[in-house]
């Protein structure tokens, strides 16, 4: 992974004619070798390891629910939060849905995040 990162070092040149400050010389080097870090950090992530695991039971194999979870979005529910865990509900936030969306909250999983830092 290393290697990688040191591959970025020849994106840097040094130029002995300085016709703008330090501050842009860092601006136009340094700001592309963090992106472009990033992005591979997150795209490495992403493609190659697990990007999300979700809890799971088995009764569904886990592989299946990972992908459902890694496309679909998935969510809590508000004022389950407050009620005492293991007599109530299973986890906070985790229980029967009566179908309030006000009470739901989402969570999604971006996939498109490492192409938007590669773009930038």
């Amino acid at each position: 992974m290393l290697d990688i990162f040191r591959g970025l070092k020849n994106l840097v040149k040094v130029s002995h004619v300085k016709t703008d400050s330090i501050v842009f010389r860092l601006h136009y080097s340094i700001s592309v070798m963090i992106l472009m870090s990033f992005s591979l950090i997150i795209t490495t992530r992403q493609y190659v390891g697990n990007p999300i695991d979700c809890v799971h039971t088995k009764d569904i194999p886990e592989d299946v629910l990972n992908t459902y979870c890694w496309i679909q979005s998935t969510y809590t529910l508000k004022s389950l939060f407050l009620k005492k865990q293991g007599v109530s509900v299973p986890y906070p936030g985790i229980g029967n849905s009566d179908g309030d969306a006000s009470d739901k909250k989402h969570y999604k999983y971006y996939q498109w995040v490492c192409f938007c830092l590669f773009f930038q």
